[in-house]
């Protein structure tokens, strides 16, 4: 269900609708009282309700455009978000931070819901002709796989990994290097590690370190 219009935002666009009327008045256009011509030119704005009460999120811009272009203001873009694109952006964002090709994800849609698509438009179709839930499903079915290869790594490797954030904007503070998944590593800890990492300092014939004879 989309979401509907905050307080703000029906304040917004009743403050422009009085401003617009009152400059069609000044024209010496014929209009109607402020009230219906308001719910007219919703109505064609929207194409589906008169009322700000009943209008949603995709409906803001179209309305604040047509009461804008009788006053000469700059249209303005449409920056909402719907929750498919939040849905998608989150399947991009695992396909990503798991290095899964967009091969893989276009098989499981042409396998799992029948869409012909390939590597190249398997986005595009997706927010064509998919549910909400089948890119949530999708999304689920990603990480899975991801995990599943990460234990497989660690197991033969012996080494865990860490699953880093693709999208630039949901990097934590400090970037990623105190990090592991979830979970902030101490800076002591990783002091520590570092100095057990470093390699030994060079030693005499005697046996002695340099730095007792002043070389470093």
């Amino acid at each position: 269900m989309e979401k509907s219009l905050s307080n703000k935002q029906k304040a917004v666009l009743a403050q422009l609708a009085v401003r617009a009327y009152k400059q069609l008045q000044a024209y010496g256009c014929p209009v109607p009282s402020l009230e219906e011509w308001r719910h007219d030119e919703t109505w064609k704005a929207t194409g589906h309700t008169d009322s700000f009460t009943r209008a949603t999120q995709k409906d803001y811009t179209l309305i604040y455009n047509r009461f804008a272009a009788y006053l000469g203001y700059e249209a303005i873009r449409d920056n909402t978000y719907t929750e498919m694109d939040k849905a998608l952006h989150i399947l991009r964002d695992s396909m990503q931070r798991y290095e899964i090709g967009p091969e893989y994800l276009a098989e499981v849609v042409r396998d799992q819901l029948h869409l012909p698509c390939t590597s190249k438009d398997v986005y595009g179709q997706l927010r064509k002709f998919a549910a909400l839930e089948h890119v949530r499903n999708l999304n689920y079915t990603v990480i899975n796989r991801g995990r599943a290869a990460a234990r497989k790594l660690a197991e033969e490797t012996g080494f865990e990994t860490y699953e880093p954030h693709a999208i630039l904007g949901t990097i934590p503070p400090g970037g990623l290097a105190d990090h592991v998944g979830a979970v902030r590593v101490p800076k002591a800890v990783q002091d520590a590690g570092r100095r057990a990492a470093a390699p030994p300092s060079p030693r005499t014939e005697n046996g002695q370190g340099m730095e007792r004879h002043g070389v470093i």
